[in-house]
């Protein structure tokens, strides 16, 4: 089975909660692990995504010892099974937003591409990526800063798989609408790339929800779950 078969799987299943591994099967670069009657698997920079409890997966596993560090599931049988078998860790669930639409109007505004002269400053306020996978997102160039009147009032990026992530907006900067820009500025990059525009929002999260939901994108009706192994 080819990876174009394997998305056309993912898009009669479920298209909106399996995005992400959608736009990383159009990744020339991935690899698809597995997909059949089960579900999906794909591995992109890696992290490794399932669609569901796959037992072939479990399989290679125990077989070969490949135990990736990140694992992004869609499937909470399958979450359960990972955490109390091969001991990985994970904190709340997620739902994949993405975006459908027409590139958004910004011009006037003041966005950079940010090099890593800015990571110490990220670092105080954005703890969730280790320095290594920062320090990778500003190799890439794929770390953003929105500045007014000369100075940095937020930035964003991508995680190194694609996905739409890292907004943050300094506290004196709040209330005027620079996360909606912020994310606008972010989606016309994926859309410039030929990327899909999808971020992944922890359940919990309902302030990030409604900023999703004032924009436009779409969100899948299952949710996900990051595992990891420090």
């Amino acid at each position: 089975m080819t990876k174009n078969d394997a998305v056309k799987m993912l898009e009669e299943y479920d298209a909106l909660s399996c995005v992400d591994m959608i736009d990383m099967l159009r990744k020339e670069d991935s690899r698809l692990l597995y997909a059949g009657e089960e579900g999906v698997s794909v591995e992109y920079r890696g992290l490794v995504t399932l669609t569901s409890f796959i037992d072939d997966f479990t399989k290679i596993l125990d077989r070969t010892g490949y135990e990736p560090d990140l694992i992004c599931v869609h499937d909470e049988d399958m979450r359960n099974h990972l955490v109390e078998k091969y001991g990985y860790e994970n904190e709340e669930g997620c739902y994949s937003y993405s975006y459908h639409g027409e590139p958004f109007d910004l011009d006037g505004y003041d966005f950079r591409t940010l090099d890593v002269s800015f990571k110490d400053r990220i670092r105080e306020v954005y703890t969730l990526a280790s320095e290594e996978s920062l320090l990778d997102d500003f190799s890439r160039g794929e770390v953003f800063g929105l500045f007014i009147d000369g100075h940095m009032v937020g930035f964003i990026g991508f995680h190194s798989e694609g996905s739409m992530g890292m907004l943050h907006v300094f506290e004196e900067g709040r209330k005027k609408g620079y996360g909606s820009l912020l994310e606008k500025y972010d989606i016309n990059k994926a859309l410039e790339l030929g990327r899909i525009p999808y971020c992944h929002v922890f359940e919990s999260n309902t302030a990030s929800q409604a900023l999703q939901a004032k924009l436009a994108l779409k969100r899948g009706k299952r949710k996900c779950w990051w595992l990891w192994k420090d």
